[in-house]
C-alpha cells in the first residue's frame, strides 16, 4: 500500500498568511457546496522543492466558475471567467487565484486547442505536461494536506527528471517542448530518455502551434534568471529554429545577455531585442508578424537595433 504523505505543514510554513486565509475561505465555500477541492500544479512541485510559488491553482470536481463567483462574493476581488474551459481567474490585491473544473482534454488535431469535458482529478492530472507538475494536494476537511501523486511525480522530482505523461504529449501540444527545455535549465533536471526521444521526434510540431502561443512561451523563457541557457539548449534541440531559422543561441548571445545583467539593462523585452538583433530587416518582420509582437516589444527591439551594441 502506498505511503500516505501529508504536506499540510509545508503549506502552513511556506505560504504567506494572507494566502492561507484565502485557501481556508475557498475550502469553506467548496464544503458548503459539497465540492471536492485540490491544490495542483507548479505550487505543489515547488512546495516539495522548498521554493517560493504563490500562484494558487485550484481544481474542483464540479462547477469551477460557480464556486469562484461565491468565493468572490465572500472575500472580494476581480473575477474573470472563461466559460469555454469552465475556469476563472480571481485577482485579489497582489494575489492571483485560478479555479478550474477537473476535466479531460482531447485534441482534434496537433496544435489545436483542446476539447474539454468534465472529468475527475485523476483525468485532470493526466492531461498535464510533466509528472512533476501532475501532483495535487487535497484541501478537503477529511484529508487536508494529503499529497496525491498518481503518476510518480515525487519520484521524478527527487531524481531530478523531466518526464511527460504519455507518448503523444508533444504532438497534442508542442509548446510543451519549450517548457521541457525551460524547466530542465531552471531546475537543473535531466530529460528522461523516452521524453527526449519524443521531443526530438516531434519538434517539427511546433509549426502547428499559433504564433501568439509561441510568443507566450518565449516571453516565459525571457523572464528566467538566465534565459540564454534555455535559448542555447533550444538551439541544440531544434526548437529555436522553428521560430525563425536565423535565430541563434550561441556564445555571442551568452555574452550579450550577461552584459545586459551586469549593466542593469536586463528586462524581458531587452533580451528579446538582443535575441533578434542579428536578424535582417526582412527576417525580423517575418518573426514579428508570426509571433505578434506587441508595440512595446517592437519599440524595444528597434531601440536595441539602433543602439549598435
Amino acid at each position: 500500500m502506498p505511503e500516505i504523505i501529508n504536506i499540510s505543514d509545508k503549506i502552513e510554513k511556506n505560504l504567506p498568511s494572507e494566502l492561507l486565509i484565502l485557501i481556508k475561505e475557498a475550502v469553506a465555500v467548496a464544503a458548503d457546496k459539497k465540492l471536492r477541492l485540490f491544490l495542483v500544479g507548479g505550487i505543489v512541485r515547488d512546495l516539495q522543492l522548498g521554493q517560493n510559488n504563490f500562484d494558487l491553482d485550484l481544481v474542483v470536481e464540479g462547477d469551477a466558475i460557480g464556486l469562484a463567483k461565491e468565493f468572490v462574493q465572500k472575500v472580494g476581488g476581480k473575477l474573470t471567467p472563461h466559460p469555454m474551459f469552465n475556469t476563472a481567474k480571481i485577482t485579489l490585491g497582489k494575489w492571483g487565484i485560478d479555479f478550474a473544473m477537473a476535466r479531460t482534454e482531447t485534441y482534434d488535431k496537433p496544435g489545436a486547442l483542446p476539447v474539454v469535458t468534465p472529468g475527475s482529478l485523476k483525468t485532470d492530472l493526466l492531461r498535464r505536461d510533466f509528472t512533476i507538475n501532475a501532483m495535487a494536494v487535497s484541501l478537503n476537511p477529511d484529508n487536508y494536506g494529503e499529497l496525491i501523486d498518481l503518476y510518480h511525480g515525487l519520484d521524478d522530482l527527487k531524481n531530478k527528471i523531466i518526464r511527460v505523461l504519455h507518448e503523444k504529449s508533444f504532438i497534442d501540444d508542442a509548446t510543451r517542448i519549450w517548457r521541457t527545455i525551460r524547466y530542465g535549465q531552471r531546475l537543473g533536471f535531466r530529460i528522461e530518455p523516452d521524453t527526449l526521444r519524443f521531443l526530438n521526434r516531434d519538434v517539427q510540431y511546433l509549426r502547428t502551434v499559433g504564433g501568439y502561443r509561441l510568443r507566450h512561451e518565449l516571453e516565459l523563457v525571457l523572464e528566467e534568471q538566465e534565459p540564454e541557457k534555455v535559448l542555447v539548449r533550444a538551439e541544440d534541440m531544434g526548437a529555436l529554429k522553428e521560430l525563425n531559422p536565423a535565430l541563434k543561441g550561441d556564445d555571442w548571445l551568452l555574452s550579450k545577455f550577461k552584459e545586459a545583467r551586469f549593466s542593469g539593462r536586463a528586462t524581458p523585452n531587452y533580451y528579446l531585442g538582443l535575441l533578434t538583433y542579428r536578424l535582417t530587416a526582412e527576417e525580423l518582420a517575418q518573426l514579428s508578424k508570426y509571433l505578434r509582437f506587441s508595440p512595446e516589444q517592437v519599440k524595444t527591439i528597434n531601440d536595441v537595433r539602433a543602439s549598435g551594441i
